[in-house]
């Protein structure tokens, strides 16, 4: 099974082809991912995984289409990044994603961006950062939990008007797979 992390900052995952444009990171190989296309045979990869990369990219249609491209046939992609209520926290965010991200690269929607097809399989909203409550209070994992429970029951309610009284949210978690 070939996998690949993009974007991978410090964060070097065992298993996988570890990509990012930081040299200091000591990736297995360094590119700049607003250049395309990435340095990647069609259909290579089992596994893509990205891990609050996407909304450092200046074409977030792009990146899909090219993420279909090195994927092969069911391959999983793994995408978390900032909900678009928080988004704009970073000054190097260039996109916002929604929970109607993959809509636009399903072959079924009229409005499809370059011949892609994924199937989305999970979809979550995470008020606290995945993994980011370890040194939080009790009372705060407590309403993380509550809220990311109420808020995934239904993500379009969430986003159009509960995001706004709890703050928004700061993940988006995506699993996805490839449909060739």
């Amino acid at each position: 099974m070939k996998k690949l992390n993009l974007g991978c900052g410090n964060v070097l995952m065992e298993g996988y082809i570890n990509l990012d444009n930081n040299p200091n990171t000591k990736p297995d190989i360094i590119h700049n991912l607003n250049n395309y296309p990435y340095p990647f045979s069609d259909s290579e990869f089992d596994e893509i995984y990205l891990d609050h990369t996407i909304e450092h990219l200046e074409d977030s249609i792009r990146l899909m289409q090219e993420l279909y491209r090195i994927g092969k046939n069911d391959c999983t992609i793994i995408i978390k990044c900032p909900h678009f209520s928080c988004n704009w926290f970073h000054p190097g965010h260039k996109t916002a994603i929604s929970s109607k991200f993959f809509t636009f690269f399903d072959n079924k929607n009229i409005e499809n961006y370059g011949k892609t097809d994924f199937k989305v399989l999970v979809r979550k909203l995470y008020w606290i950062r995945n993994g980011y409550l370890t040194n939080r209070s009790v009372a705060i994992k407590i309403t993380d939990k509550i809220i990311n429970f109420i808020a995934n029951v239904h993500i379009g309610f969430a986003e159009r008007v509960w995001c706004y009284w709890v703050g928004g949210f700061e993940e988006i978690y995506f699993k996805a797979k490839v449909i060739k």
